[in-house]
C-alpha cells in the first residue's frame, strides 16, 4: 500500500475550486467514483473560510464518515422535527455564538436528505440567525449523487410527499431549495472523470444505466457477466436486501475451520448503536473475508479497503490483514476509536477570533474490521470492489440499486451477476432526472478532476 497523498490546488480543476470559493451555493456532483469527497476534503482543509465552515449529513452513519455532525444534531431536533418546530428552536438558540459565525454549511449525501428536513434547517438558521434570507444567509454546499439510492420515506410519511405539503421527497422539493433555484443563486458543479474504473466500454454502460433507460446494447454487455463463475472465498456479494446480506456472512463464517476469537466493543457518552461501524460482537477466524472501516494513518489502508483475515489474538486484542490490493502484505490491525462531536465555538485567547470547532461527546472502540462476504446495496455505497458477485433477488425495488449496485465494480471481467438483468430493474428517478437537467443548463460548471 501507498502513504496517503497530500493533494494540492494543482490537482484540481481551477473552475470547480473556483465555484467553491465563490458567494453561490454549490450543487457538487457527479457519478460513482468521480472524486467528489476528495475535492470537498481537500477545498474544507485549505480553503474552508477558516473555521466557519462545518460539515453535516442526513443520518448518523454519513456524518461519521464525513467528520461532521448530522443535521438533527445541528438544529437541535428529534426524529420527528417539523419545520415549525425549528423554527421555535432556532429562535431559542438566537444569539448563540455557533450560528452567528457559521459561513459555510457543506451537506456530504445530499441525496439522502427528505425535503422537510431541508426546510427544517432553514426555518432553524432562519430563527438562530435572525434571518430571512434562505438558510439565515448561510452559504450552502451540497454533495452528492442523485443516480444513487433515493430519500428514505415511511409509509407513515409518504402522504406528506405525495400531494401534501411538498411536490416529493427530494432536498431539491424543499420550499428553501426552490426559492434558491429561483433566484438562480445555486450553481452545478459534475465531476465526470471516474476514478474507480478504466475500462472505457465499462464506464458507459454504467453512464448509460444513470438515467434508468439502458440501451439493449447494454443490456446485453452487462448480461454477459450473468451466471459467470465467481469464488465465494475471495467475492464479495452485494445484495437487494439486508437479510440476505446477513445471511450469507453467518453461512461463510460458520464454514471456516479453524480457531475462533471474539472481541466486543466499548463505548463512551453518547453512542447510539445505530452509528457502529464495526460489529459490537465481532467473531473471528482465519480466513474470514473482511472490510475494513478506519483510515489507517501511515496509508496502509483505507476505509472499505477489502481483504483476508490471516490471523489474530485468542482474546480479540489484534487481527493481521492481508489487503487485496497487496496479496504480498500483511497488516496487524489494532482497536480503533471513532468519536462522535457536536459543534461548538472557541475563541483564541490572544485575538478574540472566534471559530467552530468539534467537541467530543462519545466513543466507540473495536477492531474496524467487519464481515466481508456480502453487503446490502444500501450498504455498499462509497466502497470499491475488486470481485463482485451482485445478487439481483427476484426484483430491484427502488431507483437506482442497478447503477449503484453495478458501479461498485472496478473490473467488468471480475463481475458476476446473479441472473440477467432487465428494463424494468433499471430506472431512475425522473424528479431527480429533471433537476439536473435544470441546473446543467442553468449555471453549469462540468468540471473534471485532474489526479
Amino acid at each position: 500500500m501507498t502513504e496517503p497523498r497530500e493533494f494540492t490546488d494543482q490537482d484540481f480543476e481551477p473552475a470547480a475550486l473556483d465555484a467553491l470559493d465563490g458567494t453561490a451555493h454549490v450543487f457538487l456532483t457527479g457519478r460513482a467514483g468521480t472524486g467528489k469527497s476528495t475535492l470537498i476534503n481537500h477545498w474544507i482543509r485549505t480553503r474552508g473560510r477558516g473555521g466557519r465552515t462545518l460539515t453535516c449529513a442526513p443520518t448518523g452513519i454519513a456524518a461519521l464518515n464525513a467528520g461532521g455532525v448530522t443535521i438533527h444534531q445541528l438544529i437541535h431536533a428529534g426524529p420527528d422535527v417539523t419545520p415549525e418546530r425549528a423554527a421555535a428552536e432556532g429562535r431559542r438558540h438566537a444569539g448563540d455564538p455557533l450560528y452567528r459565525i457559521l459561513d459555510t454549511l457543506v451537506i456530504d449525501e445530499v441525496s439522502m436528505l427528505r425535503a422537510d428536513l431541508a426546510d427544517s434547517l432553514d426555518r432553524f438558521l432562519k430563527g438562530a440567525r435572525r434571518s430571512r434570507q434562505p438558510f439565515g444567509g448561510i452559504r450552502l454546499i451540497m454533495v452528492g449523487d442523485l443516480a444513487q439510492l433515493p430519500p428514505v420515506v415511511t409509509k407513515e410519511d409518504g402522504e406528506r410527499f405525495d400531494g401534501g405539503e411538498w411536490d416529493g421527497p427530494w432536498f431539491f422539493q424543499s420550499h428553501a431549495i426552490q426559492t434558491i433555484l429561483d433566484d438562480n443563486r445555486l450553481q452545478g458543479v459534475e465531476l465526470t472523470r471516474a476514478h474507480r474504473q478504466t475500462d472505457r466500454a465499462f464506464l458507459d454502460a454504467l453512464d448509460d444505466m444513470r438515467d434508468g433507460h439502458p440501451a439493449p446494447g447494454t443490456l446485453a454487455m452487462l448480461n454477459r457477466r450473468a451466471g459467470a463463475p465467481w469464488n465465494p472465498s475471495d467475492t464479495t456479494v452485494i445484495c437487494a436486501r439486508n437479510s440476505t446480506a446477513d445471511q450469507i456472512n453467518r453461512m461463510m463464517l460458520q464454514r471456516l475451520p479453524g480457531p475462533h476469537a471474539t472481541r466486543h466493543a466499548s463505548t463512551a457518552g453518547d453512542w447510539p448503536q445505530r452509528l457502529d461501524p464495526a460489529p459490537r460482537r465481532l467473531d473471528m477466524r482465519p480466513g474470514m473475508r473482511v472490510m475494513l472501516t478506519s483510515n489507517d494513518a501511515d496509508g496502509r489502508w483505507a476505509n472499505g479497503t477489502m481483504g483476508t483475515l490471516t490471523d489474530m489474538d485468542p482474546d480479540g486484542w489484534w487481527a493481521t490483514i492481508r489487503p487485496d490490493a497487496d496479496d504480498t502484505e500483511e497488516y496487524t490491525v489494532k482497536p480503533h476509536s471513532w468519536t462522535r462531536t457536536r459543534p461548538t465555538t472557541w475563541e483564541d485567547p490572544e485575538t478574540g477570533e472566534e471559530r467552530i470547532i468539534l467537541e467530543e461527546t462519545g466513543r466507540y472502540t473495536q477492531l474496524p474490521i467487519r464481515p466481508g462476504w456480502a453487503f446490502s446495496i444500501h450498504k455498499s455505497q462509497g466502497q470499491s470492489v475488486g470481485r463482485l458477485r451482485v445478487d439481483l433477488g427476484a426484483r430491484l425495488f427502488s431507483p437506482g440499486q442497478a447503477y449503484v449496485a453495478l458501479s461498485r465494480a472496478r473490473d467488468y471481467n471480475h463481475l458476476s451477476l446473479s441472473r440477467p438483468l432487465t428494463a424494468g430493474d433499471v430506472f431512475a428517478d425522473p424528479d431527480a432526472l429533471a433537476f439536473l437537467d435544470r441546473i446543467r443548463h442553468a449555471t453549469p460548471v462540468t468540471q473534471d478532476t485532474l489526479f
